[in-house]
């Protein structure tokens, strides 16, 4: 399942507000965009909005406290 572009789709969420701001609105259709394959997407669209938003404060977290 796991790719590059796979991989850098996710990274961009949990990092970008803005990108996870439209992934959320419409996850299937910006997972679509990034090309990735039927089943990432269908993997991506089960991701719960709330849980991506804790794992991104967190992660921004780690990186700001270094």
């Amino acid at each position: 399942m796991s790719s590059p572009a796979f991989e850098a789709f996710l990274a961009l969420i949990y990092t970008d507000a803005a990108a996870r701001v439209r992934f959320v609105a419409d996850p299937r259709g910006e997972a679509q965009r990034a090309g990735l394959t039927p089943a990432q997407i269908e993997s991506l669209v089960a991701i719960d909005g709330r849980g991506l938003e804790l794992a991104a404060r967190s992660l921004a977290a780690k990186r700001r406290d270094g």
